[in-house]
Parts: structure tokens; sequence; C-alpha cells
């Protein structure tokens, strides 16, 4: 604005009044003019300048109204501005209010999470030191209860021991059972210990009794619930039995027991047996663990089976 002033000022000084040349220096002679003539030439140049200073003044009117109109123009926007981006007094306070109360309850929820994530750890690291404890408990007592079984079953063998030892009261050898009046010889359920029928006899005479020999129902049920139960890992039932003092005399035909008695009872023979044909048909008798004790007799080959065997012998009297 001052620049377009200024350009007006010098464009306006810049032109010539009009009737108006170049300026002359005045002789003499002019300084002698009447005052009407002065009067005249002072009102001439006075009405050459009026018109052009009212154009000057016509500009500067309308270079201030264009101002002013600027400036009004820019208050509005300025207005339009404030109402669309900045807030009232009142409103920036309830903002701030506002964001405030958010920061210090996120700075409350903040401090919850920091003591409960703290609380977590800490009940984590009692969890990881109780869960040790019960591991190292648990293997104690894993071991106590090893221990203890194994002194149940020390417990056990002493009592059985015991208990041979009080029954027998010196009336069988050892490592002999003394059941009801008469002393009986199990021989280890082992494979390398079996024997065939007739060596299996010499073991027994050799330790001062004989094979096994069932004299009644009685003695049978005695033998089935005493004898030995172990298998030798075999499919094949009838070699996992214990040979007894029975053998068929070819001559008569007839099963008869090694102290030359002939068997009087039918006997106690599995279904089948004795069986004539067969891998496990032959001349000698075995005795071999069945629920049902009336059903425990086979036969076999006496040289070429070998089996567990049975010896029995009559205890001594109490008083020897």
């Amino acid at each position: 604005m001052d620049h377009l002033h200024q350009s007006t000022m010098e464009s306006t000084q810049s032109q010539p009044e009009p009737g108006v040349g170049t300026p002359v220096k005045p002789n003499i002679s002019e300084k002698f003019h009447t005052d009407r003539h002065s009067r005249s030439l002072k009102i001439q140049r006075a009405g050459a300048l009026v018109p052009h200073h009212r154009v000057t003044l016509l500009l500067l009117g309308l270079l201030n109204a264009v101002l002013l109109i600027t400036a009004v123009v820019l208050i509005i926007l300025c207005a339009g501005a404030n109402e669309d981006h900045l807030l009232t007094p009142d409103s920036v306070a309830s903002s701030l209010l506002i964001e405030r109360s958010y920061l210090r309850n996120h700075s409350k929820s903040l401090k919850a999470q920091q003591n409960a994530e703290a609380s977590f750890a800490k009940e984590q690291e009692v969890n990881i030191q109780l869960t040790l404890k019960l591991k190292q408990e648990t293997r104690i007592s894993d071991t106590l209860w090893r221990q203890v079984e194994e002194l149940h079953k020390e417990k056990d063998a002493l009592t059985a021991e015991k208990n041979i030892i009080e029954q027998n009261c010196g009336r069988c050898p050892s490592g002999w059972t003394l059941l009801k009046s008469t002393c009986y010889y199990f021989s280890l359920p082992e494979p390398e210990a079996k024997k065939n029928w007739p060596d299996s006899r010499a073991d027994c005479i050799g330790r001062g009794g004989d094979l096994l020999v069932i004299d009644n129902m009685q003695e049978q049920i005695l033998i089935s619930e005493n004898i030995p139960k172990a298998t030798s890992g075999s499919s094949l039932w009838w070699e996992n039995g214990c040979w007894m003092g029975l053998q068929k005399n070819q001559s008569q035909g007839t099963w008869m027991w090694i102290n030359n008695s002939t068997m009087v009872e039918t006997g106690y023979w599995r279904e089948q047996q004795p069986s004539i044909i067969g891998p496990q048909s032959g001349d000698c008798a075995a005795f071999f663990y069945f629920t049902d004790t009336r059903k425990t007799w086979y036969n076999g080959n006496c040289q070429e089976h070998l089996y567990n065997w049975v010896c029995e012998m009559v205890a001594k009297p109490l008083n020897v």
C-alpha cells in the first residue's frame, strides 16, 4: 500500500502543470505589473492545480476503501477459522479436566497392572518352589515305599521260614516242607534244574526220600495247594509239570506207584489222559497245577521229557 501511494505521488509530481512551461527567471519588468495582473495570474495557477489534487484524494479514498474491505474480509476469515479450530475458554478447561482425569485413571490402571504383574510373578515363584519341593518329597516317598516293600518281602520270607521251622521242629530236613505228618521237597522251578523221570527219582533217593506217592484225595488237594505254580515260559502246558512216583507196568498194562502198590482208585487224570499218542505220551506220570484239583495228572516220556519233581518222606516223630 505504501508503495502504491508513493508511486501515485511520484506520478502526480512528475506531470507538468497545465499552461506552465519550463520555468524562466523573471525579468525586472514583471516586478512592476499591476496588482490586478498578479491576482489574475495566481487565480490561473490555482485553477490549474485544483483538478490534480482531487484525483489524488479520490485515489487515496479508493485505496483506503479497498484496504478496509480487505481487513474486514480477513477478520471474517479469522473468526471463521477460530470457530472451526479454536475452543472457548470453558471448552479448553473442560478438555483439560477430562484429559487430567483420563491420565489419573490411566496411571491408576498402570499401577494396578504393575502390582498384579508383581503379585503374579511372586505367586509363580512360590508355585515353582512348591513344585520342586513336591517332586523332592515324591522321590523321597517313592524311595521309602520301595524300602517298605522290601521290608515286607523280608518279613514274609522270615515269617515263612519261621513257620517252617516251627512246623518242622526238626522233623524234616532243611529245604523240605512239613505238611501233616509228611515231609515234601519241591524242586526249584528253573529250566536248568529240570530232569527226566529216572534222574528225578535218583535225586529224591539221594535226599533220603522218594518220588511223590498220592494215597488219597486229601493228599491230592494238599499237593495242589502247595506245588509251585511257576512255569518254564513254554506255551506247552505239559512242559511245566512235576514228576511223581507213578509209572506204567508194561507187562500188566496198569499204572502202579513206586512202592509197588497198584493204583486202586481211578486217579486224578486230566481230560483225555493218560495219552497213548502225541508228543507228551509215555509211561511216567506227572503232576500239573490246575484249578480243578481232581484233574491234574498226565503222562510223559520217562527218558526224553524234562520236568521238575516232588519228593516225599515220612516226618520224624516229635520226641526225636
